[in-house]
């Protein structure tokens, strides 16, 4: 191949001027042309050596980048760690601090049920605390004046107010079915009820058996009304008060002749 330096173009071998400027071409331009194409090659050849160096230093730039990202991620990942533990120790003295702010603010409400209201009063006085009375009635005296219910337990703010339910003697009493029971059983039944009664006695083949009752049961009444109560009395048959006056005459008798001894023998 004949070099043409004007055009710096490759010719045929065979050519005698240059096929772009028309330049005559000679033995020395094709040494020329070998030189050059020498030239060249190692030129290439450097180049490639070059690009092949810069490859290497590119692959040893990635490896390095890797790397450094493989120790960002676990710094990351440290300081993530550190932080979520962090936020857990904030959370635990944030509830301590709940808790410890909430035993001192909040007070323990006592028990009074089973006081009287005036005990129970100055007990929640004593705990900086307000009772409120509720009344509800009841037919038991036992209870009446006592705290039978409080509305609320365990702990309240300073100065709230506590409802306390308080027994009160009831003004009306239910009337008990005692008819057909003895009359012991009746007058306990009506007692334990705080009922007034009154008893009439009437003949009858059965003896202390209440009969009827004036007042029908689960009535309600006063308590200064008063029920009467009919309680059977066994009629006496004439044999039975024929041998009753029989066995008084030989009493009487018999105590007339012991009078009569006793005199005989005074003398």
């Amino acid at each position: 191949m004949k070099y043409c330096s004007d055009c710096k173009v490759l010719n045929e071998e065979d050519a005698l001027v240059c096929k772009m400027c028309g330049k005559p071409l000679d033995e020395s331009t094709k040494t020329n042309s070998k030189n050059n194409r020498s030239t060249k090659t190692k030129t290439k050849h450097k180049t490639k050596v070059k690009n092949h160096g810069k490859t290497k230093v590119k692959t040893k730039t990635i490896v390095k980048d890797n790397r450094e990202k493989g120790r960002m991620n676990f710094i990351q990942k440290f300081f993530i760690f550190i932080l979520f533990n962090l936020c857990i120790a904030l959370i635990g003295v944030c509830g301590y601090l709940a808790y410890h702010i909430y035993q001192n603010e909040y007070i323990d409400i006592p028990n009074v049920i089973g006081y009287t209201y005036e005990s129970a009063e100055t007990i929640l006085k004593d705990k900086k605390l307000n009772a409120e009375k509720i009344e509800t009635e009841v037919t038991d005296e036992s209870k009446v004046g006592i705290v039978l219910k409080q509305s609320k337990k365990g702990k309240a703010s300073e100065n709230q107010i506590i409802k306390l339910t308080v027994g009160v003697l009831s003004t009306k009493v239910s009337v008990p079915n005692v008819k057909g029971m003895t009359l012991e059983k009746a007058i306990e039944l009506l007692n334990k009820n705080n009922i007034n009664y009154k008893i009439v006695y009437e003949d009858s083949d059965k003896n202390n058996i209440v009969l009827k009752q004036n007042v029908k049961e689960n009535t309600k009444i006063d308590r200064e009304d008063i029920v009467t109560i009919t309680v059977s009395n066994k009629k006496e048959t004439e044999k039975e008060v024929k041998e009753d006056k029989t066995e008084k005459e030989d009493q009487t008798e018999d105590n007339i002749e012991e009078g009569k001894e006793v005199t005989n023998e005074q003398e």
